[in-house]
């Protein structure tokens, strides 16, 4: 329990001292009094436990003053707020040398890691909780009044055609792009893995579209598919051919010559979201092309000489040594793909701002982009965000269920 009280008074020192400013500068205008009842009831444990350790005059009498300003909660003056975390240094100062090298090394390795912990606590944690939130009101928008209506914004959506359509768009992109960039970055990472001339060039010539900025990256692709003037239509012959706004879909297209008609959902992805698509497997390659390099580098060369001396051939190598070994790799690949694609939003928006020809290209990103900021209804925009965090943790859990069980670790 000793080693835990240091890091407990710091944490709640820190967290106090947030919540206060948060409430000062009017970035929290809720009610918060049963959220300061918790730091009370902590500050009072705590300080009773960390008088009852160390038995130190001048410890106990920082510790009540660190408990009486955190009791105050928002009676005390703004200025005090940094008071508690003041206090914990003290204390440590007055009872150092009675502390064992692991507590006060606790301590120490806490005070470090708290400005980045807080800086994710504010921007990502608090974020995420308020968008829940704000998700149970009705229209907030940070300027007018909104009513608590619960679960109705969650209900709306499960109704709403707009968002299975961006579901099932999403659907398409996470399918599409994820297998396809894995199976071409192995292909490019075992060629380069190879002894060959100019091999550092060839890893850059790879790597650089993945450095360029994806807007910068987005617009040159948006030229490359211009109707009139693109390099793809010239290199086809197909002028006129307009690659962005052809909202058919891909597999309705393929099989109609013979004689096979599909619609909906099973038409496929678009040939305009397609078409974006085929833009981000390339500008991601580089990325999974410098992952999975590094996979096979850490596979001992002793296994592909056993297999050279028992006669395997190149093939025979890459299907029992490599993609067994690399699958490690490929299954971080897999997890972070999936997270990644389940998010799109930027090269969609640079290439059809307006979600395509009827809808075409909208994701359930840029659906809660266009609900949160252009319709100013963050209330629903949040319980969109909500929704796709969960069917994210679900696929995860679901990909980590299936996937994990065919990875073959080395040790």
């Amino acid at each position: 329990m000793r080693t835990y009280l240091f890091p407990g008074l710091l944490a709640v020192a820190a967290l106090y001292l947030m919540l206060r400013l948060a409430v000062h500068l009017e970035i929290v205008r809720a009610s918060l009094g049963a959220v300061f009842v918790l730091f009370d009831l902590a500050a009072l444990a705590l300080a009773y436990l960390g008088a009852r350790t160390w038995r130190s005059q001048w410890a106990t009498l920082a510790l009540a003053v660190y408990t009486l300003v955190v009791l105050a909660g928002q009676v005390a003056p703004i200025h005090l707020a940094g008071l508690p975390l003041v206090m914990v240094f003290l204390v440590y100062a007055t009872v150092r040398h009675r502390i064992p090298e692991r507590d006060a090394a606790a301590f120490w390795g806490w005070v470090f890691v708290w400005p980045a912990l807080g800086l994710m606590l504010t921007w990502n944690v608090f974020p995420s909780f308020f968008a829940l939130w704000i998700s149970l009101f009705d229209r907030f928008n940070f300027i007018g009044e909104s009513r608590f209506v619960g679960l109705l914004n969650y209900r709306i959506l499960w109704h709403d055609p707009l968002f299975w359509r961006a579901l099932s768009n999403t659907f398409w992109y996470v399918m599409l792009t994820v297998p396809t960039g894995i199976l071409l970055g192995t292909v490019v990472a075992v060629l380069l893995n190879e002894r060959i001339r100019g091999l550092g060039l060839f890893r850059t010539i790879y790597f650089l579209p993945y450095i360029t900025a994806l807007t910068a990256a987005a617009a040159v692709w948006q030229w490359i598919y211009h109707p009139e003037f693109g390099f793809l239509n010239w290199l086809l012959g197909t002028p006129g051919f307009d690659w962005l706004h052809t909202p058919d879909g891909i597999f309705a297209l393929a099989l109609e010559p013979f004689g096979v008609k599909l619609s909906g959902f099973w038409a496929g992805p678009s040939v305009a979201f397609t078409a974006i698509m085929a833009m981000t497997v390339w500008h991601f390659l580089g990325y999974n092309v410098v992952i999975l390099l590094a996979g096979l580098q850490s596979i001992p060369a002793q296994y592909y000489e056993a297999a050279e001396l028992d006669g395997a051939g190149w093939w025979q190598k890459q299907r029992y040594i490599t993609w067994p070994l690399l699958s490690p790799t490929t299954f971080f690949l897999a997890i972070i793909g999936l997270i990644g694609a389940f998010q799109v939003f930027t090269q969609v928006y640079v290439m059809t701002p307006t979600g395509g020809v009827l809808n075409d290209t909208l994701t359930v990103a840029m659906y809660l982009y266009n609900k949160g900021f252009r319709d100013s209804d963050f209330s629903y925009a949040s319980a969109l965000a909500v929704t796709m965090f969960v069917i994210i943790l679900a696929l995860t859990l679901l990909q980590r269920q299936v996937l994990e069980r065919r990875v073959t670790y080395e040790h």
